[in-house]
């Protein structure tokens, strides 16, 4: 008789200490899914250059040469910049918003904290920045941009689009239970989303007085934190807003699905 796990009975400490006690999961469904993902594939684990280096190549013809944006570095390296963040936000949110429904058959048959799912997205859209990030790297010795000690804050600097990303995937996971037409809003979301954040603009274009609401948002957070990091950009205090926000949008995606995960079972 398989004993059935309930969340809402727990506390958050509880909650997490299983969600612990599972990690082992989260690598198991990641690296599962990255096989599936570049099995039977020519260019195996390369592929995951190919969508970024599409959209680098395309910004950077259309902007640079015909919009002329101006930038006080290469604007090649600005638009890399922009697309390995969007890239995180990109995965995370359209792969861990519906990790519930493309593992139905495992919900059923496995009892562990459901959540563990839209987790392994996370180190899947990890692996593939790291191998985007081998594209940056080039750029760099390329165009002679020198190493800076900020670099090496890089795990923290992704920080406000992961946890961003993630609350809104968790949040959405949870109201599309009852409402599965709501994953037809994610690829809008994502389409539309893009011209809200700086990926292949500079935030220098926008109106003075409303220059600093654009760190509102948590992606364009990391996207500076990343250029500041880099390649030097003035570091603009704002980005505070967009910091609390993603642990805020964290925290309540984390409160709706832990309450909906008993249900999970009977709506999927």
């Amino acid at each position: 008789m398989q004993i059935i796990y309930s969340s809402q009975s727990d506390t958050i400490k509880a909650y997490l200490k299983k969600i612990y006690e599972h990690r082992s999961l989260i690598f198991i469904f990641a690296k599962r899914d990255l096989k599936i993902k570049f099995a039977q594939t020519a260019l195996g684990m390369a592929w995951a250059l190919v969508q970024p280096l599409t959209a680098v190549v395309v910004f950077t013809l259309f902007f640079s040469f015909l919009v002329h944006f101006k930038t006080e570095y290469p604007y090649v390296l600005f638009v890399v910049s922009g697309v390995l963040i969007w890239s995180i936000f990109n995965y995370i949110f359209s792969q861990a918003s519906t990790s519930l429904f493309q593992n139905q058959d495992v919900i059923k048959k496995m009892n562990f904290p459901k959540i563990i799912l839209p987790l392994s997205k996370i180190i899947l859209a990890l692996v593939e920045f790291s191998i985007t990030f081998f594209l940056l790297l080039v750029l760099l010795f390329f165009f002679n941009i020198q190493f800076k000690w900020n670099m090496l804050l890089l795990p923290i600097l992704i920080l406000p689009v992961v946890f961003f990303s993630f609350g809104l995937s968790l949040l959405l996971s949870s109201i599309a239970l009852k409402n599965r037409d709501l994953f037809h809003v994610v690829p809008f979301l994502v389409n539309f989303g893009i011209w809200f954040t700086p990926v292949f603009y500079p935030v220098s274009l926008l109106p003075t007085e409303y220059k600093n609401y654009i760190y509102i948002n948590p992606i364009a957070v990391s996207i500076h934190l990343f250029r500041w990091a880099f390649f030097g950009e003035n570091f603009n205090p704002f980005v505070v807003y967009g910091i609390i926000l993603s642990g805020i949008v964290l925290l309540i995606g984390f409160y709706f699905f832990k309450k909906s995960e008993d249900k999970i079972i009977d709506l999927i």
